[in-house]
């Protein structure tokens, strides 16, 4: 009985130890210099269970002296034995077309006249096949532009890690 009593304790305590990790990662990356753009992911679920969905958003966090983005390509690469992709979804800020076809990879390409002001890229929705499911996400942006067409390649970096959404 005094074992099955600390068993629950100990399992207790590492429920709310997990969930507090998941809550205390970041959301977005913490520093841009004012001339810089950093594109990043961030999750709907840090830890999805199998058979659930789980949402992909492409975001930019843009430095003060950088202009809205008129236009990008990039790809969002994935392990396809424990992801499957879905559809993306439409944006408010502009038309952004996503080509999921290949496993392993989705293609998106968007362009706003006005820009991506809210810096929200693409929201792509998956629906996880096995356990680890974050296991092999990548990003790689191949064009970034300004709404007056200029190259804010230069300026920006792509973050390595995946971020928690916001809520």
């Amino acid at each position: 009985m005094r074992f099955a009593s600390l068993l629950s304790a100990t399992m207790l305590l590492a429920t709310v130890a997990c969930e507090d990790r998941n809550r205390d990662l970041p959301t977005m990356p913490t520093r841009v210099a004012p001339n810089q753009i950093s594109a990043y992911m961030s999750v709907s679920n840090a830890n999805p269970a199998v058979g659930s969905d789980l949402t992909v958003w492409v975001r930019a966090r843009r430095g003060s002296a950088i202009a809205p983005i008129g236009s990008f390509t990039l790809r969002v690469s994935y392990d396809s034995t424990r992801l499957h992709f879905r559809d993306a979804a439409r944006s408010a800020q502009g038309m952004v077309m996503a080509n999921g076809a290949k496993a392993g990879i989705v293609v998106a390409a968007g362009a706003s006249a006005d820009g991506f002001k809210n810096d929200e890229l693409l929201a792509a929705t998956f629906t996880v096949k096995s356990s680890g499911a974050l296991t092999g996400l990548a990003l790689n942006v191949s064009e970034l532009n300004s709404v007056a067409f200029a190259d804010q390649k230069g300026a920006m970096r792509v973050e390595r890690r995946v971020y928690r959404a916001q809520k």
